[in-house]
């Protein structure tokens, strides 16, 4: 065991050393290698962002995702709204949490033409013409961390290197559906959950909503004592990121000769006065 303990050791010394002789000798760290993954790296911003085409997009969405989330160090509350609408069976998922060394939350959309569903049921994403106008803020307590909009299937964004706990989230968000009619029906799943009207806004076809905490239970792989050994690690990971690869991603920002395709983040003020609580709206 003593062997095993001090093999460990040793090998972590050992890679310490290398990303710390890599940062000195290049001077900059580089995220291109991300989009294979299905994101794009933001340097003047620091944020990762979901692409179109992911490959994630070929996968689509069950529950046993977010069942195995907390074993990949991704502890993340999760709204799903499972609704009927023009022949098909929908769902509409929140996520918000901490993703390893990043900070981030998501919205996904995905539909099925099973007519029986269950939580085995394969969802798949949306096609192109079902693509809908969405958008959220992201808080950490009261400061605003990260903001996106876009017409998607799957927005997501993530802070690198920023340690939080689900519960000190709050996501402020939006989505736009092409009728009353789906508005309709995805009103009425979401008030089934459990939330009452005055928890949510709607002007015209527009879904507002402030999510802070799920009425939804979590996943059995999700435990008060699984969630803090785990988020153990990833606050120590994060550190461990702050001290090697700080110094490269603030040159990143200051590096006005890169191309961070800014125009792949929207960043606006689209969360309205609807909001009657002045801590949800946008510094002015």
């Amino acid at each position: 065991m003593l062997i095993i303990l001090l093999g460990c050791l040793c090998l972590y010394i050992f890679i310490k050393i290398l990303l710390q002789f890599i940062i000195v000798k290049w001077g900059k760290i580089s995220y291109d290698g991300f989009s294979s993954f299905g994101f794009r790296y933001h340097s003047k911003k620091d944020v990762f962002y979901s692409v179109q085409n992911a490959w994630q997009k070929n996968f689509g969405y069950t529950h046993i995702y977010d069942v195995m989330c907390p074993w990949f160090q991704m502890i993340v509350d999760v709204l799903p709204i499972h609704f009927y609408y023009n022949h098909k069976n929908w769902l509409i998922s929140f996520w918000k949490g901490q993703y390893g060394i990043t900070t981030g939350a998501e919205i996904g959309i995905y539909n099925t033409k099973e007519q029986k569903v269950s939580k085995n049921t394969l969802y798949m994403p949306i096609h192109e013409d079902e693509k809908l106008d969405m958008g959220f803020i992201l808080y950490f307590k009261d400061q605003v961390l990260i903001k996106a909009r876009e017409r998607h299937w799957w927005l997501a964004l993530f802070k690198l290197g920023f340690f939080s706990k689900p519960k000190d989230l709050t996501m402020a968000l939006h989505i736009t559906f092409p009728n009353e009619e789906m508005l309709h029906a995805f009103v009425e799943a979401f008030e089934k959950i459990g939330y009452k009207q005055n928890e949510y806004k709607t002007f015209e076809t527009t879904f507002y909503f402030v999510f802070k905490k799920s009425k939804v239970r979590k996943v059995w792989t999700r435990s008060f004592i699984g969630d803090f050994i785990r988020q153990k690690i990833n606050y120590h990971n994060v550190m461990l990121y702050q001290k090697l690869a700080s110094d490269a991603v603030e040159n990143n920002k200051k590096d006005d000769s890169l191309d961070v395709n800014a125009h792949h983040v929207f960043l606006y003020k689209f969360v309205p006065s609807i909001f009657e609580n002045k801590d949800y709206h946008e510094n002015r």
